[in-house]
């Protein structure tokens, strides 16, 4: 058994396992290093001098990009949802230190991110730019992902379900192109995304070449709103971390680990079935909850 993998509980004859992705690539752990990893590639091959993103005061995907494009002697701009001026996060200062460029948009430029002509407006502002969308949701993004199998042994075969939280679904689209035959992917979508989530991964797999409906999108447990901490959420989080030692992220993991607990309490796994949940990282993010810390 690999050394990313640990044993989480065994509950109601269940067996939890826990895919450890937030122990690996330090400038970027979790799935960042994954779904940034192709695209960096790309941009180097293309002969890019500048790596221009988007995302929010405490976004995980900029937090990485800021540290590895330091890392690889890249500039970088994150086209960050925020007014200038206002105080910086600790993710932002992080990425300032480690020579980001920010360029606030206000809340409705931000919702042009998707804007073909306002994004290309943007990136003429700078030198040599190469885009990676928002949380690096491309197609370059989910093939990186396919690696996450990698890292489980047989592909996890052994495996009844496969677990993972959901922002976009790029990760889902890769880990699925990947994973064994018979193994069912479950995703935890952490916003109210019923309306588009699925399509999007569609799309990926489409332009993945693979067509596979091993998975699903359970969209019960998004609490809301993204990045919302719930009570009941904030508590079942710091049980799980003090009986396990494993820190959770409250916008991603926490939500995903709860989900299955609930599933498992209200028997929707069989007896005797073992279950991976995938930890995708972003304990970065905590940072914006004082009453984590």
């Amino acid at each position: 058994m690999s050394s990313l993998i640990h044993r989480v509980f065994v509950k109601r004859a269940v067996t939890v396992d826990i895919l450890r992705l937030d122990k690996i690539h330090a400038l970027a752990p979790g799935n960042k290093w994954f779904k940034l990893a192709l695209n960096l590639s790309a941009a180097k091959a293309a002969g890019a001098e500048t790596l221009l993103s988007f995302g929010g005061a405490f976004s995980n995907h900029l937090h990485a990009l800021a540290a590895i494009a330091q890392d690889q002697g890249l500039a970088a701009v994150a086209c960050v949802r925020a007014d200038s001026g206002c105080d910086l996060s600790p993710t932002l200062q992080d990425a300032v230190a480690w020579g980001m460029h920010l360029h606030f948009l206000s809340r409705s430029d931000y919702r042009r991110r998707h804007d073909a002509g306002f994004v290309a407006e943007l990136a003429s502002q700078y030198k040599r730019p190469y885009l990676i969308p928002e949380g690096g949701a491309n197609l370059l993004g989910a093939q990186g992902c396919r690696g996450i199998v990698e890292l489980i042994p047989g592909r996890g075969q052994d495996y009844h379900a496969v677990v993972l939280a959901c922002g976009t679904g790029t990760t889902l689209a890769g880990v699925s192109a990947q994973i064994a035959d018979g193994v069912q992917l479950i995703g935890i979508p952490v916003l109210k995304a019923e309306a588009y989530m699925a399509a999007d991964i569609q799309r990926l797999q489409l332009a993945l070449d693979h067509h596979r409906s091993n998975w699903s999108l359970d969209h019960r447990f998004h609490g809301g709103a993204y990045a919302r901490l719930s009570a009941p959420l904030q508590e079942f989080m710091q049980g799980f971390e003090a009986r396990y030692g494993i820190r959770l992220d409250p916008v991603y993991t926490a939500k995903m680990a709860y989900a299955v607990d609930c599933m498992i309490n209200n028997g929707e796994f069989a007896e005797g079935a073992r279950v991976l949940l995938i930890h995708s990282g972003g304990l970065q993010g905590r940072r914006g909850y004082p009453q984590l810390l």
